[in-house]
C-alpha cells in the first residue's frame, strides 16, 4: 500500500497520537479532526487538528470539499470513555458515527475504520472469535459501537464500500489519562508512597498501544468489509499484571494494598477471555509482537522521558 491520506479522529487521544505517528512514520498523509468544543472555536485549524462536527452533514461535506475525499477514514473519537453506562453512548455518540459513515461513503469514501471494543462480547469467557455473539450485560458504551458496526455493515453493503471493525482489547503504554491505573502506579512511585487498589481480581488481555496502532495500519488494505480482534492473545489477572509493573518501576510489593478501594459501581463484567487472532494473522499474516513483560518495560521507559 503506497502513501495514502487517512483522516483520523481521536488523534489528541492515548491511542490517537500513537496511531497518527505509525502512519506517518509508514509515509502516510494524516490529517486529524476534532469534535471537541466545535460550537465554541472558529473554523480554523488548532493545534494541527481541524476542527469537524461529527452531527452535521454539511460540516462533514464542507471538510471534503476542502480537503478532498480521503483514501481511508479512521474512527477512535468516542465521548464519555470513563462512564460506560452514560446515556451519551447510545444517543450522540451513535448519531455522530452514523452521520461520519453516512456523509463519508456518499462523498466517495471506500474505507470507514471504526474501532470498537471487547466489551461488545459482553461477559463471554475464554478465546473470543469475531462471529460470537454477545453473551450476559452489556454496558451502553458496548451497545453503542455494536449499534454504529451494524450502521457501517449495511452502508457499506449497499454503496459497495468497506466497514472495518477492530475489537481492541485492553490498551495500555505511556499517555493513558489521568487516573488510570497505570498512571496511578507511576505516581505513587514517584511520591514514594502506598498504593490503594481494588481487588483487582478480574482478567484483561492486555495489549500495548504500538501494537494497536500497528495493527490498524497493516488492516487498513483490507477489500472486505469484516471485523478483526486487536488484543495480545493470552490473559492475565490484573493483579499479576499490577505487581509485574510495579517491580519494574522498583516498587516495593508490601507497598501495593489490594482492596484497598472497591470496585467502581456499573463497572463491565471482565470474565477471563481473551482475543482468538486468527483472522487478524489470516489478514495480515502478522500478529503482536511485544510480550506482556516487553510493553510494560517500553512503557517504564516512556514514563520516564515525561
Amino acid at each position: 500500500m503506497g502513501n495514502q491520506t487517512i483522516w483520523l479522529t481521536g488523534s489528541s487521544g492515548f491511542i490517537g497520537r500513537c496511531v497518527a505517528a505509525e502512519l506517518r512514520a509508514h509515509g502516510h498523509t494524516v490529517l486529524c479532526f476534532s469534535n471537541a468544543g466545535i460550537g465554541d472555536r472558529a473554523t480554523e485549524s488548532q493545534g494541527g487538528r481541524h476542527p469537524l462536527n461529527f452531527l452535521d452533514a454539511k460540516n462533514i461535506r464542507e471538510q471534503v470539499a476542502r480537503f478532498g475525499v480521503p483514501d481511508a477514514f479512521i474512527h477512535l473519537a468516542w465521548g464519555d470513555m470513563a462512564a460506560p453506562e452514560t446515556e451519551k453512548h447510545l444517543d450522540e455518540n451513535v448519531r455522530a458515527g452514523n452521520t461520519l459513515i453516512d456523509t463519508l461513503y456518499e462523498a466517495g469514501l471506500k474505507t470507514f475504520v471504526f474501532i470498537g471494543s471487547m466489551n461488545e462480547y459482553g461477559a463471554r469467557v475464554g478465546a473470543l472469535r469475531e462471529d460470537m455473539p454477545p453473551e450476559g450485560r452489556m454496558t451502553n458504551y458496548a451497545l453503542g459501537k455494536v449499534k454504529v458496526t451494524e450502521h457501517g455493515y449495511a452502508r457499506a453493503a449497499a454503496l459497495n464500500r468497506v466497514f472495518l471493525h477492530i475489537r481492541s482489547f485492553y490498551v495500555f503504554g505511556a499517555g493513558q489519562r489521568k487516573g488510570s491505573l497505570i498512571n496511578d502506579l507511576h505516581e505513587a512511585i514517584e511520591a514514594g508512597r502506598e498504593v490503594s487498589l481494588g481487588p483487582c481480581e478480574h482478567y484483561r488481555d492486555f495489549i500495548h498501544v504500538s501494537d494497536v496502532a500497528q495493527g490498524i495500519r497493516r488492516l487498513l488494505p483490507m477489500e472486505k468489509s469484516t471485523t478483526v480482534n486487536l488484543g495480545s492473545g493470552s490473559v492475565i489477572q490484573v493483579k499479576e499484571y499490577v505487581k509485574i509493573f510495579w517491580a519494574q518501576l522498583g516498587g516495593d510489593p508490601a507497598t501495593l494494598k489490594f482492596g484497598a478501594r472497591p470496585m467502581r459501581a456499573n463497572e463491565p463484567e471482565q470474565p477471563k477471555s481473551y482475543a482468538d487472532l486468527t483472522r487478524l494473522k489470516q489478514l495480515t499474516g502478522w500478529t503482536p509482537s511485544l510480550t506482556l513483560e516487553q510493553g510494560i518495560a517500553k512503557t517504564v521507559e516512556d514514563l520516564g522521558k515525561r
